[in-house]
Protein backbone atom coordinates (compact mmCIF):
# COMPACT_ATOMS: atom_id res chain seq x y z
CA UNK A 1 0.00 0.00 0.00
CA UNK A 2 1.25 3.49 -0.87
CA UNK A 3 1.51 6.01 1.96
CA UNK A 4 0.52 9.28 0.31
CA UNK A 5 1.34 11.29 3.43
CA UNK A 6 4.83 9.85 4.06
CA UNK A 7 6.64 12.74 2.35
CA UNK A 8 4.57 15.52 3.87
CA UNK A 9 3.64 15.39 7.54
CA UNK A 10 1.71 18.64 7.19
CA UNK A 11 -0.71 17.67 4.41
CA UNK A 12 -3.82 17.95 6.59
CA UNK A 13 -2.69 21.29 7.97
CA UNK A 14 -1.87 22.56 4.49
CA UNK A 15 -5.30 21.43 3.25
CA UNK A 16 -7.06 23.30 6.08
CA UNK A 17 -4.88 26.34 5.38
CA UNK A 18 -5.79 26.23 1.69
CA UNK A 19 -9.49 25.99 2.52
CA UNK A 20 -9.19 28.86 4.97
CA UNK A 21 -7.50 30.98 2.30
CA UNK A 22 -10.23 30.16 -0.23
CA UNK A 23 -12.95 31.06 2.29
CA UNK A 24 -11.16 34.00 3.91
CA UNK A 25 -13.69 36.59 2.75
CA UNK A 26 -16.51 34.53 4.27
CA UNK A 27 -14.96 33.62 7.65
CA UNK A 28 -17.12 36.11 9.63
CA UNK A 29 -20.19 34.20 8.38
CA UNK A 30 -18.82 30.78 9.37
CA UNK A 31 -18.43 28.84 12.58
CA UNK A 32 -17.30 25.31 13.20
CA UNK A 33 -15.29 22.82 11.23
CA UNK A 34 -14.21 23.63 7.66
CA UNK A 35 -13.26 19.96 7.14
CA UNK A 36 -16.80 18.74 7.73
CA UNK A 37 -19.36 16.66 5.90
CA UNK A 38 -22.33 18.71 7.14
CA UNK A 39 -23.26 22.37 6.68
CA UNK A 40 -26.12 24.13 8.49
CA UNK A 41 -27.32 27.46 7.09
CA UNK A 42 -29.48 30.09 8.71
CA UNK A 43 -30.79 33.28 7.19
CA UNK A 44 -32.58 34.81 10.16
CA UNK A 45 -30.21 36.04 12.84
CA UNK A 46 -31.05 35.13 16.39
CA UNK A 47 -30.56 37.20 19.53
CA UNK A 48 -26.98 35.93 19.95
CA UNK A 49 -25.85 37.12 16.50
CA UNK A 50 -27.79 40.38 16.79
CA UNK A 51 -25.92 41.05 20.04
CA UNK A 52 -22.64 40.73 18.14
CA UNK A 53 -21.74 37.20 19.21
CA UNK A 54 -20.38 34.52 16.88
CA UNK A 55 -22.73 32.72 14.49
CA UNK A 56 -24.69 29.88 16.13
CA UNK A 57 -23.47 30.87 19.62
CA UNK A 58 -27.01 30.90 20.99
CA UNK A 59 -29.41 28.10 21.89
CA UNK A 60 -29.77 27.08 18.24
CA UNK A 61 -26.08 26.15 18.01
CA UNK A 62 -26.26 24.10 21.19
CA UNK A 63 -29.43 22.38 19.98
CA UNK A 64 -27.81 21.57 16.63
CA UNK A 65 -24.70 20.16 18.37
CA UNK A 66 -26.99 17.76 20.27
CA UNK A 67 -29.27 17.01 17.31
CA UNK A 68 -26.44 16.24 14.89
CA UNK A 69 -24.89 14.00 17.54
CA UNK A 70 -28.15 12.10 17.93
CA UNK A 71 -28.32 11.76 14.14
CA UNK A 72 -24.85 10.13 14.13
CA UNK A 73 -22.96 12.99 12.52
CA UNK A 74 -20.84 13.20 15.66
CA UNK A 75 -20.98 15.09 18.93
CA UNK A 76 -19.37 18.43 19.48
CA UNK A 77 -19.68 21.68 21.34
CA UNK A 78 -19.21 25.32 20.41
CA UNK A 79 -15.43 24.83 20.70
CA UNK A 80 -15.29 21.49 18.88
CA UNK A 81 -18.13 21.70 16.39
CA UNK A 82 -18.34 18.74 13.98
CA UNK A 83 -20.42 20.72 11.49
CA UNK A 84 -20.01 24.05 9.73
CA UNK A 85 -22.52 26.80 10.44
CA UNK A 86 -23.15 29.51 7.86
CA UNK A 87 -25.16 32.67 8.51
CA UNK A 88 -26.30 34.56 5.45
CA UNK A 89 -26.06 38.01 6.97
CA UNK A 90 -24.33 39.78 9.83
CA UNK A 91 -24.67 43.27 11.24
CA UNK A 92 -22.37 45.64 9.33
CA UNK A 93 -21.58 43.02 6.63
CA UNK A 94 -23.13 42.53 3.19
CA UNK A 95 -25.65 39.71 2.79
CA UNK A 96 -24.24 36.61 1.13
CA UNK A 97 -25.41 35.99 -2.43
CA UNK A 98 -26.49 32.66 -3.90
CA UNK A 99 -23.24 32.53 -5.86
CA UNK A 100 -21.19 33.05 -2.66
CA UNK A 101 -23.18 30.39 -0.80
CA UNK A 102 -22.60 27.97 -3.67
CA UNK A 103 -18.86 28.75 -3.56
CA UNK A 104 -18.72 28.02 0.19
CA UNK A 105 -20.56 24.73 -0.36
CA UNK A 106 -18.29 23.73 -3.24
CA UNK A 107 -15.08 24.49 -1.32
CA UNK A 108 -16.24 22.58 1.78
CA UNK A 109 -17.88 19.83 -0.32
CA UNK A 110 -20.22 18.42 2.36
CA UNK A 111 -22.38 15.32 2.10
CA UNK A 112 -25.38 17.21 3.49
CA UNK A 113 -26.60 20.79 3.69
CA UNK A 114 -29.40 21.84 6.03
CA UNK A 115 -31.36 25.08 5.55
CA UNK A 116 -32.71 26.10 8.96
CA UNK A 117 -35.30 28.69 7.95
CA UNK A 118 -37.15 29.95 4.89
CA UNK A 119 -34.52 32.59 4.11
CA UNK A 120 -31.77 29.94 4.10
CA UNK A 121 -34.00 27.60 2.08
CA UNK A 122 -34.61 30.26 -0.57
CA UNK A 123 -30.93 31.16 -0.96
CA UNK A 124 -29.86 27.50 -0.96
CA UNK A 125 -32.43 26.84 -3.67
CA UNK A 126 -31.14 29.78 -5.69
CA UNK A 127 -27.54 28.61 -5.20
CA UNK A 128 -28.25 25.22 -6.70
CA UNK A 129 -30.89 26.05 -9.30
CA UNK A 130 -29.80 25.49 -12.84
CA UNK A 131 -32.29 25.50 -15.69
CA UNK A 132 -29.70 23.87 -17.92
CA UNK A 133 -28.93 21.02 -15.53
CA UNK A 134 -32.35 20.75 -13.88
CA UNK A 135 -31.22 20.92 -10.23
CA UNK A 136 -33.81 21.23 -7.49
CA UNK A 137 -36.85 20.26 -9.47
CA UNK A 138 -38.90 20.01 -6.26
CA UNK A 139 -37.35 21.37 -3.08
CA UNK A 140 -40.02 22.91 -0.92
CA UNK A 141 -39.58 24.27 2.61
CA UNK A 142 -39.65 21.38 5.07
CA UNK A 143 -38.59 18.90 2.38
CA UNK A 144 -35.44 17.14 1.23
CA UNK A 145 -33.75 16.36 -2.07
CA UNK A 146 -30.43 15.22 -3.56
CA UNK A 147 -28.36 17.60 -5.69
CA UNK A 148 -24.91 16.88 -7.10
CA UNK A 149 -24.44 14.01 -4.65
CA UNK A 150 -25.44 16.14 -1.67
CA UNK A 151 -28.41 15.64 0.58
CA UNK A 152 -30.28 18.95 0.97
CA UNK A 153 -32.72 19.21 3.87
CA UNK A 154 -34.96 22.15 4.69
CA UNK A 155 -36.24 22.82 8.21
CA UNK A 156 -38.95 25.41 8.88
CA UNK A 157 -37.86 28.04 11.45
CA UNK A 158 -35.46 25.96 13.56
CA UNK A 159 -34.36 28.63 16.04
CA UNK A 160 -37.88 30.02 16.53
CA UNK A 161 -39.16 26.47 17.08
CA UNK A 162 -36.94 26.01 20.13
CA UNK A 163 -39.34 28.14 22.20
CA UNK A 164 -42.44 26.01 21.45
CA UNK A 165 -42.60 22.26 22.16
CA UNK A 166 -44.95 21.39 19.27
CA UNK A 167 -42.90 23.47 16.79
CA UNK A 168 -39.71 21.90 18.15
CA UNK A 169 -41.10 18.42 17.45
CA UNK A 170 -42.00 19.43 13.86
CA UNK A 171 -38.51 20.88 13.34
CA UNK A 172 -36.94 17.71 14.79
CA UNK A 173 -39.01 15.54 12.41
CA UNK A 174 -37.70 17.60 9.49
CA UNK A 175 -34.13 17.59 10.81
CA UNK A 176 -34.19 13.78 11.15
CA UNK A 177 -34.22 13.57 7.36
CA UNK A 178 -30.57 14.62 7.51
CA UNK A 179 -28.91 11.31 8.26
CA UNK A 180 -25.31 10.47 7.39
CA UNK A 181 -24.63 7.83 4.77
CA UNK A 182 -24.59 4.37 6.26
CA UNK A 183 -21.39 2.31 5.99
CA UNK A 184 -21.57 -0.54 3.51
Amino acid sequence: MVDYFADNKHTAIDFRSTMTQQLEAFLPYLTGNLLTTLIAIKGVLGPAELAGNAPFSGPDGLALDKAFGRLDWGYGSFDTRVWLGVVLSLPHHPVLTAKELRLICEVVDPLAIVALDDTAHNLLSAAFVSTEEGFLADFTPGAQTWVLGRHLVSVRGFEAALADEAAKQRAWAQLKRCTPPSPR
